[in-house]
């Protein structure tokens, strides 16, 4: 029942992850339903911390805007919300699968099909990756697989909410972490991440 800055409506949780919630939610001026992603502020701790985080997340979300990959959810806007002092981004609604579901469901992928999915996921993050971007939780879980035409098995890789950006240092207050499964050695040394990361691991992982 809570609508952000006017214009988006969340109206059921869809998931929640480490630093956040995703909602589906309406966008009023358009009645488009889309997916909104509602970040976690309470784990920010003083107000350093929130305006680190709030300089990242501007930066960052209008670079991802930027996407424009048929394989990469799209990001329609994002915003910090005053009255409920959340930051929000509102992204495409997916109806499909993830590749995680699928995977526990039928087990190892016939290799045709896992290069097809790989290579539509390769292609989303080389584009990221052109424009400085690294998503550093790549994932079966963050990957979706629907219908579009005839092609079962099409991708949108998602959760590009808050990825790391080559320009800027990482900071306690906008970190995220990842999952330790899929993370790259030098992720969980704490050290520089760079596009090797998310092409090793969740690629070769992913589709394993």
């Amino acid at each position: 029942g809570i609508t952000l800055d006017e214009q988006y409506e969340l109206l059921d949780l869809l998931a929640r992850g480490g630093m956040g919630r995703v909602y589906r939610g309406m966008q009023k001026s358009l009645q488009r339903e889309v997916a909104i992603k509602v970040l976690d502020m309470e784990q920010l701790e003083g107000k350093a911390a929130r305006a680190d985080f709030e300089r990242r997340f501007f930066l960052e979300a209008a670079s991802l805007a930027k996407l424009k990959h048929p394989n990469t959810v799209v990001v329609y806007d994002y915003g910090r919300a005053e009255a409920e002092d959340v930051f929000y981004i509102v992204m495409e609604l997916l109806d499909g699968t993830t590749l995680d579901d699928i995977l526990e469901a039928e087990g190892a992928l016939a290799p045709k099909r896992a290069v097809h999915i790989a290579l539509q996921i390769a292609g989303s993050l080389s584009e990221a990756h052109e424009h400085g971007l690294v998503h550093r939780d790549l994932k079966p879980s963050n990957v979706i697989l629907g219908r579009r035409g005839a092609d079962p098995d099409y991708v949108k890789v998602i959760d590009f909410g808050l990825v790391k950006t080559e320009d800027t240092k990482l900071t306690q207050s906008g970190a995220l972490l990842g999952t330790p499964r899929y993370m790259a050695p030098e992720q969980i040394a704490n050290d520089e991440v760079g596009a090797a990361a998310d092409v090793i691991k969740g690629i070769a992982r992913g589709c394993e």
